[in-house]
């Protein structure tokens, strides 16, 4: 019976803290990035990556800063109000890639197994000092152009591009509506853990559809009356027209 129970204990703790994301030192990338969102919506934003070849996290700048404990209000104004537009995180752990959200208090997420086909060029540039090869990949409904180095081993990027034989330093698509450019690299030796297990797994589609009305729709609001519900609908209208042009235009290409 002791030996059960102690069997019993020693499984829930695995079954708790399996999802705690934990990085060895590896690096830092700072990412400034011009997103198109939409026909006459324009965004500037910083993101920032950090991980190794294997595991890695990317999200934005406000969110890194939530994430790792740096945020704090500012002359009594809680910045976390303003907005970063791109709200989802990544974290890729074990070869599989969790995208995930909190919104309206709501924290949700799906996993995906990412295989990118690269064609490298031989194609150079250099990019902030650092010469640069060229590639390129369709994925998500878009080609994309990517340019790394391989004076850095990490095969990371941006978002979700990764598998190239070193550090991706630029990366667009061929319309140009999300473009990254990597403007500082550095050591990261921070004890970072994040726990996934508080974020509810969906398959993608079902995620998709939920972020959705999360972000354009009142799910998630107090019952309202008629008239506010009626307002509120049409603000969220003028918003998803405002959004209208997604990274992944073809989330299941």
């Amino acid at each position: 019976m002791k030996k059960n129970f102690i069997t019993f204990l020693c499984l829930f703790s695995i079954l708790s803290f399996a999802q705690k994301i934990s990085f060895e030192p590896s690096i830092k990338v700072e990412y400034n990035a011009s997103l198109q969102l939409g026909e006459k919506y324009h965004h500037n934003q910083k993101f920032i990556l950090f991980g190794n070849s294997q595991d890695y996290y990317f999200a934005a700048g406000q969110n890194y800063l939530n994430d790792t404990g740096q945020y704090e209000a500012k002359d009594g104004i809680d910045t976390q109000v303003i907005s970063d537009y791109f709200k989802e995180r990544l974290i890729r752990s074990g070869g599989t890639t969790n995208v995930f959200i909190t919104k309206k208090d709501n924290k949700i997420k799906y996993q995906e197994n990412i295989d990118l086909k690269w064609v490298l060029y031989s194609d150079t540039k250099i990019i902030n000092g650092v010469k640069c090869q060229m590639a390129a990949t369709n994925k998500y409904g878009r080609r994309w152009i990517a340019y790394f180095s391989k004076d850095y081993s990490q095969s990371l990027g941006p978002y979700k591009f990764t598998g190239l034989p070193g550090l991706i330093f630029e990366l667009y698509d061929t319309r140009d509506d999300y473009h990254f450019t990597a403007t500082e690299v550095e050591k990261f030796n921070d004890d970072f853990k994040f726990n996934l297990s508080d974020f509810k797994n969906s398959p993608k589609e079902k995620y998709l559809k939920a972020k959705d009305n999360l972000e354009f729709t009142v799910t998630g609001f107090p019952v309202m009356d008629s008239e506010q519900n009626k307002y509120m609908d049409s603000v969220y209208g003028k918003l998803k027209k405002m959004y209208n042009n997604p990274l992944e235009l073809k989330p299941f290409e």
